[in-house]
């Protein structure tokens, strides 16, 4: 059957290529409709309360631009004339510093915004970050300190994709670099270095410009998307490739592309199945960025495949002279005596294994995990981290959450609002019903006053007001105001505020410029906190508290507050960044252990399938499961916090991976102990034939994982990169080392329970009693 499929393939070669060419021509193009999603919080789970929290925010409030502002080496005094010159720019609506004139900071502490000659600034913007307005805003702000040293954390003008994109630009090249490098060590000729390249060019765009079928994918999966592709499927070329050469040996170029290809499709086809594994795995994650990144890995895996056996082939046919011109000597060395030192040195090796998985899982279980991003400690620092980092580092820790509440009545909020403000670490909480209003701040803005009350907090005509009201009570059809005393009359600020613009609006007031200008004044004022901190449907509360981003304090910290929230209403979400990772880290134990079931059970079902033997899944998934444990151990060894997404994505793709690695052992070996029944010859020759295809494919994904993990700023893409890159060396050292080991020892069982063995067993029982039967027939 295979050989059919190649005879076609190779026949219709001409036709595969003119198909791909167009194809990859659709690719280039269809790239562009892929939409990238830049936070993580847009995968977390539906049913989490931060993502339906986001979810209403996102629907019914305005978020204002913000910036923080950090200058050095600056006086006091020059300090106070800088946050001025800030509030002077258009766009800019308030900046929050400390001034000694200012009854608003009567009861604050200098230090929190100006100590050791450094100035902390707070600006709040006019619109919303991506407008025009906020945009032109934000770079006066940057020309204004620009003589001074200083930092700027914000996100108006922060560009993660563009960072990001830059980075994987010399990635890539660097990956590129890599590839060529380990292929010319490993290769036969110069020229299945070209074919490699063309094929997987062609796989990796045919991958990209499909992408729009999942309507939007994340940044992570961007990132790293072509790199993995490359390095988790560049073997199969190289299994197609050296099938072709040792054919070629024996039969002209055609017909041995054919019998190459018709031994390579089952061959790859079986390789893959592992691999697709981990990604079915990962998308199993409660998690969204896991069904995100698994789909496309699949995808590309698929891809990879179909541009092997159908596009491949019409390269190899048409470079076939070239492939002859330039062929060179292969550098790779002879490994057999590694080999015998291997075996003669299994009974420290087997033991050791066992000390080292032992203390991998123990370990590994202690290690401690990181959920934020922000969190992660990365090498190279983006702009807006190393900002974070130097304010944090002057003037403390300053982490924001809002509590989404349904939109009733103010004094409800306002107990809310007084309850939360208690607890431990919380710096200021901000709502409606708390905005003070007057010069020393007797009142809020959900007070309700009477006439002189209103007048005094406004600084008008009491009769005017008293007309006002009257007004008002007429309107609003509460004619009871007018049988008592219109003096004993009250009216919420917001809600008196609000008719006085309307009435100024319909022309209804008659009143004088200077009145009408401060009531429009008011009135901005009130609709820009209206569109932060209420809707039609809910209300918003603002939280800023000294609390770490994650980690036990916070996280209890969170759930005090939900508490609180849900004493006064039905429903209530506390959302933030904070509340994102402790929602994370909620699934975070059962997305670790239904990957690694998962995982290890379809790896060992096919493994089963594979080899018709029972021993050997349990033995293969032992070695790289092994590895894992280890790669997982090292943080608690070295003091550092893993971050969770690196621990998901990488456990699974090391698994569906690698475990090919430990195929490719196994198989030499079975074949080989057939052949020579010396089991130390069959071990030293194994490794010495599996050495070329491990080390040209686990030497391009560990150097891909390094070189991401050391030169991009994105602190996830790193995190994943540099666990991956650990990941992948200690599967090959322990697949190269221990498995060997493993094979030798337990040969005996691999003997016994092995399906064929079986079935020659009862074969031959059968053909013994159907003798028998029949000598003692008389």
């Amino acid at each position: 059957m295979f050989e059919k499929i190649a005879s076609f393939i190779v026949n219709k070669r001409k036709a595969f290529l003119v198909f791909f060419i167009l194809a990859t021509v659709f690719g280039v193009f269809s790239s562009s409709w892929v939409k990238v999603s830049e936070k993580l919080s847009d995968y977390l789970p539906q049913t989490s309360e931060t993502k339906q929290g986001l979810d209403i925010m996102e629907e019914s409030f305005t978020t204002f631009g913000t910036a923080k502002v950090m200058v050095y080496n600056v006086d006091y005094d020059r300090a106070l004339e800088v946050s001025k010159e800030m509030e002077e720019i258009k766009g800019v609506s308030r900046v929050d510093f400390y001034d000694k004139t200012d009854d608003d900071y009567e009861n604050k502490d200098i230090e929190d915004y100006y100590k050791d000659f450094s100035a902390l600034y707070t600006i709040s913007f006019d619109d919303v970050e991506d407008s025009k307005l906020v945009q032109e805003a934000i770079v006066k702000v940057r020309e204004l300190v620009s003589p001074y040293d200083n930092v700027v954390y914000t996100t108006i003008d922060k560009d993660d994709a563009k960072n990001l994109n830059e980075d994987m630009k010399v990635i890539f090249v660097l990956v590129i670099i890599i590839i060529i490098a380990v292929l010319l060590f490993t290769s036969q000729t110069y020229m299945e270095i070209m074919i490699f390249m063309l094929t997987f060019g062609v796989a990796i765009v045919l991958n990209i410009g499909t992408n729009f079928i999942f309507g939007r994918i994340s940044f992570v999966t961007k990132a790293v998307g072509v790199v993995l592709q490359l390095a988790l499927a560049i073997d199969y070329a190289i299994i197609l490739f050296h099938r072709f050469m040792e054919e070629r040996k024996e039969h002209k170029p055609k017909h041995a592309l054919i019998k190459a290809l018709a031994k390579a499709i089952p061959e790859i086809s079986s390789s893959s199945l592992t691999t697709m594994a981990g990604m079915v795995a990962l998308m199993t994650m409660q998690f969204q960025i896991g069904m995100d990144l698994g789909q496309v890995l699949l995808k590309s895996i698929i891809f990879s495949m179909l541009a092997v056996f159908a596009f491949m082939p019409a390269l190899i046919m048409m470079f076939e002279k070239q492939i002859e011109k330039s062929m060179h000597q292969n550098f790779v060395p002879n490994i057999e005596s590694i080999g015998m030192g291997i075996i003669k040195l299994k009974r420290i090796i087997l033991p050791l294994f066992v000390v080292l998985i032992a203390g991998g899982i123990i370990l590994s279980n202690k290690t401690g995990y990181i959920f934020d991003v922000n969190s992660i400690e990365s090498d190279k620092k983006t702009e807006y981290l190393d900002a974070k980092e130097r304010i944090e580092e002057q003037f403390g820790k300053s982490n924001i959450m809002a509590i989404v509440i349904p939109k009733e009545d103010y004094l409800r909020e306002a107990a809310l609002l007084n309850e939360v403000s208690t607890i431990q670490g919380v710096k200021s909480v901000t709502g409606l019903a708390n905005i003070e209003v007057g010069n020393n701040g007797e009142y809020v803005l959900t007070d309700s006053l009477n006439p002189r009350e209103l007048a005094e907090v406004a600084d008008v005509d009491v009769d005017l007001v008293k007309a006002a009201y009257r007004f008002y009570a007429l309107k609003n059809e509460q004619y009871g105001a007018f049988m008592n005393s219109i003096d004993s009359y009250k009216i919420p600020i917001i809600n008196m505020v609000d008719f006085l613009y309307e009435q100024i609006e319909d022309g209804g007031l008659d009143i004088d410029e200077d009145t009408i200008s401060d009531i429009e004044d008011i009135h901005k004022s009130i609709t820009d906190a209206r569109k932060q901190l209420e809707s039609e449907k809910y209300s918003r509360i603002l939280l800023i508290w000294d609390k770490p981003l994650e980690g036990k304090d916070t996280f209890e910290s969170i759930d005090t507050v939900r508490n609180i929230a849900v004493k006064y209403y039905d429903e209530a979400y506390v959302v933030g960044d904070s509340s994102s990772d402790y929602d994370i880290s909620k699934s975070f134990g059962g997305d670790n252990l239904r990957i690694s079931i998962i995982t290890a059970l379809l790896v060992g079902v096919i493994l089963l399938f594979t080899f018709q033997n029972a021993a050997l899944p349990f033995i293969l998934v032992l070695t790289i499961q092994g590895s894992i444990w280890i790669n997982f151990s090292l943080p608690y060894l070295t003091g550092e916090n893993m971050f969770f997404l690196s621990y998901l994505i990488v456990s699974s793709i090391q698994m569906g991976a690698t475990i090919d690695y430990a195929i490719v052992i196994t198989s030499r070996y079975l074949a080989l102990r057939e052949e020579i029944s010396d089991r130390d010859t069959v071990i030293s020759r194994t490794l010495n034939e599996a050495f070329p295809t491990i080390i040209t494919s686990g030497s391009i994904m560990a150097a891909s994982g390094f070189v991401i993990g050391n030169i991009t700023s994105n602190p996830t893409i790193s995190s994943l990169g540099k666990t991956l890159g650990k990941g992948v060396v200690i599967s090959m050292l322990m697949v190269m080392v221990v498995l060997p080991v493993l094979l030798y020892t337990f040969d005996f069982i691999i003997d016994k329970t092995s399906f064929s063995r079986k079935i020659n067993e009862e074969e031959n029982k059968r053909e013994d009693e159907e003798e028998n039967s029949i000598i003692t027939e008389p």
